[in-house]
């Protein structure tokens, strides 16, 4: 009787210990793919800010692979690996930026159409405007600008920029009006003649593709301006 449990004792203990040993490999491999995930986008990451640079120093045909595979310290087979040609590098170098600056701005409008339009579109224009008046934002749009070559490079950049930002508060006018907040019909129209209200004061202030003299507060009041004659034409009515 003894043996009988004894042997019931090591099979349970042996399955036991095997079963352990096959959840610390699975945790294992799991941690093992996402330090692998975490040093994969690191490195994606430090390639798009030293390709960044390598850009808006010499220019898009300037920039060679070579120069920008050494400065990331990673190999060119490696850099073909995360990017298969310069030009899908360069794309991905605004995207980053416009991801990273742009859009997270843009997106929280999805969830403030119950909110005060004259607060919620001030702080977009400030920060819109903040933005665009960077040396860096400068610099991209003259490059941007200088690499279009024909309709298609035209188009997708289109896609990838100024059209995403005119979705956002298109959909976020829509959600406004549908919520009593403003009186929009035509939510495509008034998405794009907000954004040029924003960009008025930057764009005939000076020479096209110079960053503007503009400060945080001068940027704020620019913003405030906008929203001032957008609200004019579109904001909500008393007795109408």
């Amino acid at each position: 009787m003894i043996s009988i449990w004894l042997a019931a004792g090591a099979f349970f203990f042996e399955n036991s210990f095997r079963n352990l040993v096959t959840l610390y490999q699975a945790d294992k491999t799991r941690t093992g793919e996402i330090l692998l995930r975490v040093r994969t986008e690191e490195r994606r990451k430090n390639i798009l800010e030293t390709a960044e640079q390598v850009f808006l120093e010499v220019g898009y045909e300037r920039a060679s692979m070579n120069e920008i595979s050494a400065r990331a310290g990673c190999s060119k087979p490696t850099l073909y690996g995360y990017f298969p040609s310069k030009a899908d590098l360069f794309v991905q170098v605004i995207v980053n930026r416009l991801c990273s600056e742009v859009e997270p701005a843009f997106m929280q409008l999805q969830d403030r159409a119950q909110d005060d339009p004259k607060t919620v579109l001030s702080e977009l224009g400030e920060h819109y405007i903040n933005m665009i008046v960077t040396p860096e934002a400068c610099a991209f749009k003259r490059l941007i600008a200088a690499t279009m070559t024909d309709h298609s490079e035209a188009e997708h950049f289109w896609e990838i920029g100024n059209k995403q930002a005119i979705l956002f508060v298109e959909n976020y006018l829509a959600a406004a009006t549908d919520a009593g907040r403003l009186q929009v019909k035509s939510f495509r129209v008034a998405a794009q003649q907000l954004l040029a209200l924003f960009e008025a004061e930057v764009n005939w202030g000076g020479p096209v593709g110079v960053a503007p003299d503009f400060t945080s507060e001068m940027a704020g009041q620019a913003g405030r301006n906008a929203v001032r004659v957008f609200l004019a034409a579109y904001g909500v009515k008393p007795g109408v």
